[in-house]
Parts: C-alpha cells; sequence; structure tokens
C-alpha cells in the first residue's frame, strides 16, 4: 500500500468525519423538526412519496449505481479519466431517460394506482415530487465519482448544506403552521443547490480529459454490460427488501398513519445506523477497498473480521441504550408522536444491528470478486419479502412487515455469504462476541437499576449518556482485536500522529 493511497485515505477519513458529522447532526435534527411540522397522517403521505425512490430502483434501476461503484474507482486508479467520464454521462443520461419513462407511465395510470396506496387526493404533489426523483437520482451517480477521486473535503462540506437548508425550511413551516406541500418544496430546494454545487465541484476539479484510452474496448463493454444487467435484477431484488416497499403494503392493508410509523422507526434506526463507522465512512471504505484488494486478496478475510468487530464495538452500545432509554427518547425529543411504537424501534434496531455487520463487509467482498450472479440469485428473498409482507401485515399490522423484510435481509446475507466465506469467514471471533456481549450485559443491568432511582427524563437521559460513554471507551480494555487485524490499523495510521495516538489509547496497535 503506497504512501500517497493512504495519505489520500487518512484525508478522506478526516473530512468526512468531520463534514459528515455536522451533516449528521443536523440530519437529526431535520428528522425532529418534520415529526414535529406534520401530522401523523401527513408524515405517513411524505413517507409514501418518498418510498417512490424505492420503486423505481425495484423496476428500472439498470444497475448504474453499482457499476459506477465497481468500476469509477479502479479507472480513477489507472488514470484513465476520459473513459471514467464517459461511463459517468452514459449512465447518468440512462438514469435520467429511465425515470421520465416510468414516472411517464405512473401519471398516466394514476387513477388506478392511487387509490390503492390511498393518495389519490395528492397528484399534484407527486408531479412536484417528480422533479425531486430526478435530482436525487442524478446527485446520488455524482457523489459517487467524487467519492472515487477523494474529493471528500469538498463533497461532504457541500453535503452539509441539504440538511441545513432542510432544517431552516422545516423551522419556518412549525413557526407558519404551514403543511406537507411546504416540506417538498423544501426538500427540492435543498436537493437543487447541493446538486449544483457538486456539479462545479466535478467539473473544476476531475481531470476528465486526461488518460490514453479514448474509449473502452469490446472486452471492457461486455464486462459493464455484463455487471450492469446483473445489478439491475439485483437492485430490483434489493427494491423489495426496503421499507419504501413495506409502506406501499402497509398503507394498501391499513393507513397512511400506520405508514408514518414504520416509516419514523425505519428512518430513526437507518440515521442512528448512518452513524456507526462502517455506514459513516462507507464512501472512504468502498474505493479504498476496491483501489487495492486486487494486490493483496489474501487480506480479504482479515478486513472482513475487522469491520465485523468495528461495526459491533459501536452498534451493539446503541442498541442497548435504545431499549433503555427509547421511550423517553421519543417523549422528550419527538413530543411523544409514535411513542406506542417504541417496542418496534427497538426491535427493529436489534434485527438491523445483525445484518449491518454483516451486508457491507459481505457485499464488498462479492463485488470484488464479480460474483454479480450469485447476488442476483440472493433476491430469491426478495420474493419471500413480498410473500410474507402481504399475508403478514395483513396478520400483524407493523409487527409483520418488520418480521418479513429483516429475516428477508438476514437470508439474503447468509446465502451471498456461503459463496464468499472462504474471504469471509468467522474463525477465531468467538472470543470476540464472549467479551463484547458479556462486557455490555453487565454495563445495561447496571444503568437499569440505576435507572429505578432516577424519575425525571432528563436526568435519565444524561446520567445514561454519561454511563454508556464511559463504558464505551472502557471497553477497548477487553483487547478486541488480533494482531494482524491491529498491523492494519498501524498501516492506516502510520502519517496520523493524532489517529496514531488514539489507536494506542484504544489498544488497536500491536505491543
Amino acid at each position: 500500500m503506497n504512501i500517497n493511497f493512504i495519505k489520500k485515505t487518512n484525508n478522506a477519513i478526516k473530512y468526512t468525519l468531520i463534514f459528515q458529522t455536522l451533516s449528521k447532526c443536523l440530519g437529526f435534527f431535520t428528522i425532529i423538526l418534520l415529526v414535529r411540522a406534520l401530522s401523523e397522517y401527513d408524515y405517513g403521505i411524505y413517507n409514501l412519496l418518498y418510498s417512490t425512490l424505492s420503486l423505481i430502483g425495484t423496476v428500472m434501476s439498470l444497475g448504474v449505481v453499482n457499476t459506477l461503484q465497481r468500476y469509477i474507482p479502479e479507472y480513477y486508479q489507472k488514470g484513465e479519466y476520459k473513459i471514467a467520464h464517459n461511463l459517468y454521462r452514459t449512465v447518468s443520461f440512462l438514469r435520467l431517460m429511465a425515470n421520465v419513462i416510468l414516472l411517464g407511465i405512473t401519471l398516466v395510470l394514476w387513477e388506478e394506482i392511487a387509490p390503492i396506496i390511498k393518495i389519490t387526493e395528492y397528484k399534484h404533489h407527486f408531479m412536484f415530487f417528480t422533479l425531486i426523483i430526478f435530482v436525487h437520482m442524478q446527485r446520488n451517480l455524482l457523489e459517487i465519482c467524487l467519492s472515487s477521486y477523494y474529493l471528500h473535503q469538498y463533497s461532504k462540506k457541500i453535503g452539509c448544506a441539504f440538511p441545513l437548508i432542510k432544517s431552516v425550511g422545516y423551522g419556518l413551516i412549525i413557526l407558519f403552521e404551514k403543511n406537507i406541500w411546504y416540506a417538498i418544496m423544501t426538500d427540492l430546494l435543498a436537493y437543487l443547490i447541493v446538486f449544483t454545487a457538486l456539479q462545479i465541484l466535478y467539473v473544476k476539479k476531475i481531470p476528465v480529459y486526461k488518460g490514453s484510452m479514448d474509449k473502452l474496448s469490446n472486452y471492457e463493454k461486455k464486462r459493464l454490460i455484463k455487471y450492469s444487467m446483473f445489478y439491475n435484477f439485483n437492485d430490483a431484488g434489493v427494491g423489495l427488501l426496503t421499507s419504501g416497499f413495506d409502506n406501499f403494503i402497509i398503507a394498501m392493508f391499513l393507513n397512511p398513519i400506520v405508514v408514518g410509523a414504520y416509516a419514523f422507526c425505519y428512518n430513526l434506526k437507518s440515521l442512528i445506523s448512518s452513524l456507526l463507522p462502517l455506514v459513516y465512512l462507507i464512501d472512504v471504505i468502498r474505493p479504498a477497498f476496491f483501489s487495492t484488494a486486487a494486490s493483496s486478496t489474501n487480506q480479504n478475510s482479515v478486513f472482513f473480521q475487522t469491520i465485523v468487530k468495528v461495526n459491533l464495538i459501536f452498534s451493539l452500545p446503541c442498541f442497548f441504550f435504545m431499549l433503555l432509554y427509547v421511550k423517553d427518547i421519543i417523549s422528550l425529543v419527538y413530543n411523544g408522536k409514535f411513542i406506542a411504537y417504541s417496542s418496534v424501534l427497538t426491535t427493529m434496531f436489534f434485527l438491523a444491528v445483525v445484518n449491518n455487520s454483516l451486508s457491507l463487509p459481505i457485499s464488498l467482498i462479492a463485488q470484488f470478486q464479480e460474483k454479480a450472479d450469485i447476488i442476483f440469485y440472493s433476491k430469491i428473498f426478495a420474493v419471500y419479502n413480498l410473500i410474507a409482507d402481504v399475508i403478514l401485515i395483513k396478520l400483524f399490522g407493523i409487527w409483520g412487515a418488520v418480521f418479513a423484510t429483516e429475516t428477508a435481509n438476514f437470508g439474503k446475507n447468509l446465502f451471498v455469504w456461503y459463496f464468499v466465506r472462504g474471504d469471509a469467514h468467522f474463525k477465531g471471533m468467538g472470543i470476540f462476541l464472549l467479551k463484547i456481549i458479556f462486557f455490555w450485559m453487565v454495563i445495561v443491568s447496571s444503568a437499569y437499576y440505576i435507572n429505578i432511582f432516577v424519575i425525571h427524563t432528563v436526568v435519565k437521559l444524561l446520567m445514561g449518556s454519561l454511563i454508556f460513554s464511559i463504558a464505551f471507551i472502557f471497553q477497548f480494555k477487553c483487547d478486541y482485536f488480533l494482531n494482524n487485524e491491529k498491523k492494519n490499523f498501524a498501516m492506516i495510521s502510520q502519517n496520523s500522529p493524532k489517529l496514531l495516538f488514539v489507536f494506542r489509547k484504544l489498544r488497536m496497535l500491536p505491543d
């Protein structure tokens, strides 16, 4: 691993941590404002509109996102910016045309589709919302290119503007008692400003006319087309495993208020999950892994176990904290809205801890090995989710949606893992799991008995935060990492004294 690459990766991590932290804090604030700004019914409608994004990915993704994620870092690493730029322009155009066709069909068939999910009177809202869909999809593609070129210093800074604009807009909605229409307009304004800034950054910073190749070879074209076609169907399966699809089924059998409750639980779970290192730094981890894995495939198993451990080190404390304090958080922060569904949120987050610890590292290794066919076959669990959603939501309501989707995701992860298990094994992890589970069971039991003597909500949350923060630092005394994992941490931190200091204090470096 060369010094220049390590330096770029460390800089990317630094700027991601700085600006992503600010962005996530603002994002958490926007969710609070939005839940407070809209009625429970309107919040459900708002999330049904956003579920359209998942529907588009289900029906016609063309596999473009995964194709860019897989090949743009490789082309940049080789200095072939021309073909990378041509690939970006091609998939952007295809993505735009696919959206136009699908949304056009939806509007033509509105009178047949809308009554099924109970949004007939919101046609004008949906027409306006289509603009958000177009910009959202194009922004996503653009961010992949910027992250692959390690422009996190600029792109993450620009990204902070998105939740900031939304926070201001939602605050004004509360102040002037406006409705869902103004929430949609606020979102569109935020998308347009951020996308424009990112597009300017792309043009200014990426040398799109450099490189020795003017166009892709026939072999490379076939490689890309094969990969994208597999992922077109893969993404169709993924769409059936998301909350967006669940929202439509819930609306069919129940009502928009339950949709709002499910979306509230899912969005809060996703926000907390996005703060965990594996998701938080994925825009750094993904290009770094694809750029280096080809020359060090024997390290893939170390990568897998390290990622799983890091994810659990952060996610288990979050789960136990929610287990103890979820009702207090909803009561204080969200004014008690959807508090009746607090147990749904806790269960959903626990299942997400298990699935998130597996899905991203497994999918990265499968992508690297170009096992698009295996990932495609794993979407049989999307069919299971479709059937289970229809049956279980009708019988058990919101709990049916949670069980169906999370078990489907676990089955999908287990299936893919089986075919990459040589590079994604769990040998030697038993001691780690025993250590971390025992440690946090002791902490959560202690905090539970302390809570018995504390009545005030704010005091309880402050004490809980203090206990869990101290315990989080103290847990590293358990020495979770093996020596070969510590060597990788040492390599990453060798040009960063601050990172070196942190890793040493947390016993993450070789003795």
